[in-house]
């Protein structure tokens, strides 16, 4: 049986296999569909009375968009302006999340046990972490961890933290536990490979280091002014 795991694929397949991935790279940062639900994860969402059961749609997040570009967030900060392309043909499910919350239409609980609201849910949240030379965290609501659901990891093999700017999505010490909060490498960070779903890429890398600076200051930190969402 190991043997026949080993062998190497026939041409035919290989073709097929290329095929696939330059379809995907040529996407035009299309969604790709969301993976199968977890069951166990779904069924914890809907008992805290998420109506979504951590599936938001990518449909509705994007829903009255102008435009048929790249999927983008501004994310606008004290400190400066973050210009970010986000990934849904890698991570559909984050991205629709993410895209939601910052939009005022994906319903988050402000409080455990509170009602479900909607409003621009990232707009004022402070940066509230961060590790030298690493990365700037920022998405969580007072001590609150998660904004009363948690999504699924979406870690593709070929989405690397490779350099300044990648994207990613803060989750606690077990698996498919995050949900809002995200951070922005201020290097490249390998060590994170494969256990951190990526749902983008931003630029504006001078303002990312500033905000890691101001966040390990003892200072007041800096903040989240707005995300602005946008097709272009």
């Amino acid at each position: 049986m190991l043997a026949a795991v080993r062998t190497t694929p026939r041409a035919p397949l290989r073709v097929a296999l290329l095929a696939l991935t330059l379809g995907a790279c040529v996407s035009g940062g299309e969604p790709r569909a969301f993976d199968p639900p977890i069951p166990e994860l779904v069924a914890a969402n809907e008992a805290n009375g998420d109506p979504y059961g951590g599936r938001f749609p990518y449909e509705e997040a994007i829903a009255g968009l102008e435009g048929e570009g790249s999927l983008r967030a501004v994310i606008e900060t004290d400190v400066g302006t973050i210009h970010c392309r986000l990934e849904p043909e890698t991570a559909p499910i984050t991205v629709a999340t993410f895209v939601g919350l910052a939009r005022g239409l994906r319903p988050f609980q402000e409080e455990e046990g509170g009602p479900w609201v909607t409003a621009p849910f990232y707009d004022g949240l402070p940066w509230h972490r961060a590790v030298e030379g690493q990365f700037v965290q920022g998405g969580r609501r007072g001590s609150r961890e998660n904004p009363g659901f948690q999504i699924q990891d979406e870690i593709s093999p070929g989405a690397k933290f490779d350099r300044a700017g990648v994207m990613g999505l803060a989750h606690g010490p077990e698996r498919h536990s995050g949900a809002a909060q995200f951070f922005l490498t201020s290097s490249e960070l390998t060590s994170l490979n494969g256990e951190y779903t990526i749902f983008g890429r931003c630029e504006d890398h001078h303002v990312i280091r500033e905000l890691e600076r101001r966040v390990r200051g003892r200072g007041e930190p800096p903040r989240i002014v707005h995300v602005t969402i946008e097709r272009r």
